[in-house]
């Protein structure tokens, strides 16, 4: 199981790398998709909701709606008068001496908790970069105004619900073949039962949630 889901953190690290998709700048929530005229041409563009990646589990897909919604509350809900610059509720709660930016951290680490409860839970690696993007994110915004600004322009929250839609990503193709492929080794492994559609963890890898559950089934049997 935690094989699995290593090399599926490994292939959304190099989807995000592929895609040449900036994760502190494009919005993971909403995309813009062309409007054609009558002779093909384009002649505006529509936002809509990003769909999310078909064979997922209704878990799985929930907490992708989620954490991709709560990121551009937090990072890119407003603008700048006259600049294309985006910012959000994580900005102007920064500006407030320290406490805005505990608060700050609070809510980002609410997102990662939430993304860490998908099916068969989250890669260490991917997590471990999660939290990093978080650490950085407060160390910076404790730097008064310069560091707001900067905050405001590295964006934690987006940065991880990108990491969360590529593995994702990643997962729903792995689901509808049945295998993965080690981009690494080349390996292909099969892809467990526990990853699939209505198996839940409650922490990275199946860890600490998904063992305790186990021990507590062990011990009301005795």
């Amino acid at each position: 199981m935690n094989a699995v889901v290593g090399i599926l953190g490994k292939k959304a690290f190099g989807r995000l790398k592929d895609k040449n998709i900036q994760t502190n700048s494009e919005n993971p929530y909403t995309e813009k998709i062309p409007v054609h005229n009558a002779r093909g041409e384009i002649i505006k563009y529509k936002e809509k909701e990003r769909a999310v990646p078909d064979g997922l589990s209704a878990n799985d897909q929930t907490i992708l709606k989620t954490v991709r919604r709560k990121a551009y509350k937090w990072d890119m809900s407003f603008r700048f008068c006259c600049f294309k610059t985006r910012f959000g509720w994580s900005f102007l709660i920064g500006l407030i001496p320290f406490i805005g930016d505990v608060a700050d951290l609070l809510v980002a680490l609410y997102i990662v908790k939430a993304a860490s409860k998908v099916d068969g839970g989250l890669p260490k690696t991917l997590y471990a970069r999660m939290m990093w993007n978080i650490s950085l994110d407060f160390g910076i915004g404790l730097i008064p105004i310069v560091g707001d600004l900067a905050d405001a322009l590295y964006r934690a929250n987006t940065r991880n619900a990108w990491l969360l839609d590529a593995y994702l990503t990643e997962k729903a193709k792995a689901l509808q073949t049945g295998k993965v492929e080690d981009p690494e080794s080349g390996k292909t492994v099969a892809v467990p039962g526990e990853l699939r559609k209505g198996r839940r963890a409650t922490d990275v890898e199946m860890g600490l949630g998904g063992g305790g559950e186990r021990a507590k089934t062990k011990k009301g049997r005795k």
